[in-house]
């Protein structure tokens, strides 16, 4: 960091890099897992299973923000821009994973999928991230007394 760069600005390249990683491994990978083994958990409230793709859809909203809980609770320091930079680069990825950009003749409405993807995932790593932030300084605190 040179010392035109405001401190507030230093980013923490090796918590984007696990930031990302950590969606690939605890994100992606369950969703792929919950849609494709079809498994149908009882719970206890329930007279009927709930279904395996609601479960996807929760876990799919969901998961970012405990990824970046997770990223933003154990990283020292602030690092609240990390998971969101990382879950931008995850929200993309999967974007040309699933195809919606890698055509030669991209529509407009996917197009505007992807940019509501990635929103959503700014908006959700962002929360995420902060409420991290703020259970490490809670136990920061806790220690400290």
């Amino acid at each position: 960091m040179d010392s035109q760069t405001p401190k507030w600005f230093s980013l923490d390249w090796k918590w984007i890099v696990a930031g990302y990683c950590y969606l690939v491994l605890f994100h992606l990978l369950p969703t792929f897992l919950m849609g494709a083994l079809s498994v149908t958990p009882i719970l206890p409230y329930h007279r009927v299973g709930v279904q395996t793709l609601d479960l996807a859809a929760i876990w799919l909203l969901g998961g970012i923000s405990v990824v970046a809980f997770f990223v933003g609770r154990r990283s020292p320091g602030i690092t609240i821009a990390e998971p969101v930079i990382a879950g931008v680069i995850y929200a993309l990825t999967t974007a040309l994973g699933f195809r919606q950009l890698a055509s030669s003749n991209v529509r407009g409405r996917e197009v505007l999928a992807v940019i509501f993807w990635t929103l959503i995932v700014i908006i959700l790593s962002a929360a995420g991230a902060w409420l991290g932030e703020m259970a490490q300084r809670r136990m920061a605190q806790n220690r400290s007394q």
